[in-house]
């Protein structure tokens, strides 16, 4: 064989081999990239459901039946290791608009569109930690929002939360996790809810933390159930 040939032979061999691992590649990369640009990631038509002894509670039960419907929908594409917990599923999530809803003292119906972060969901994936998205809160932000890089929680202080509305509290819900707080609803009622949040910072900067986000964090009587108070900043 000359060397022309032995050349020839070669470079074949080096584009066949080349052309193989491409494939390949693509082949590896998640199921997340082949259908983002798809419209998968927004779930529609999503019901939701529940009971529960508020209206309130009612609703959060609901909207998180809707999320994890939504992502049984998208599950077997986005090729993830496991299943996502209900607070990885929360962060996932960048939106929710209620369709139509029917509200009622103890209970909550509702046609939902949902959708995913795309990010959330690509890190969730890859096994990585999920980092905090924007909550759902079914209007429209009073205050800008943007995304707190992970970092690792420094301390924790319980708030008690109080609002008016039901669209108030799922605001102050979107705005903590917005801000970087660990959020975890110890008891709920139709106008309070007890809170332990998880710091990001330390807890002596957690008001001006918070007020970046429009809410307003002050310290309570020191009674139990009132070590700090929580509420959207410029409300009473």
């Amino acid at each position: 064989m000359s060397k022309c040939h032995v050349w020839r032979w070669a470079g074949r061999k080096h584009v066949a081999a080349a052309c193989a691992s491409f494939w390949l590649s693509l082949a590896a990369l998640p199921a997340l990239a082949q259908f983002s640009d798809m419209g998968v990631l927004t779930q529609r038509n999503v019901a939701a459901e529940a009971t529960a002894e508020n209206g309130v509670v009612a609703q959060e039960r609901a909207f998180a039946a809707g999320r994890r419907t939504a992502w049984d929908r998208i599950q077997g594409m986005v090729n993830a290791p496991r299943r996502p917990t209900d607070a990885e599923l929360d962060r996932m999530v960048r939106s929710i608009v209620i369709e139509q809803e029917t509200t009622g003292p103890q209970r909550y119906t509702g046609r939902l569109t949902i959708q995913f972060d795309a990010d959330a969901v690509q890190s969730f994936a890859e096994g990585a930690e999920v980092r905090a998205a924007t909550l759902p809160s079914g209007t429209a932000s009073e205050a800008p929002i943007s995304m707190t890089p992970v970092t690792p929680i420094l301390g924790s202080l319980e708030a008690t939360a109080r609002y008016t509305t039901l669209n108030e509290w799922l605001e102050i819900r979107r705005r903590l996790v917005a801000a970087g707080a660990k959020l975890d609803v110890m008891a709920i009622t139709i106008d309070r809810a007890q809170l332990n949040l998880g710091l990001r910072v330390p807890i002596g900067l957690a008001p001006e933390t918070f007020g970046q986000h429009g809410l307003q964090l002050t310290r309570g009587t020191g009674a139990q159930n009132d070590q700090w108070r929580l509420g959207l900043a410029g409300r009473s």
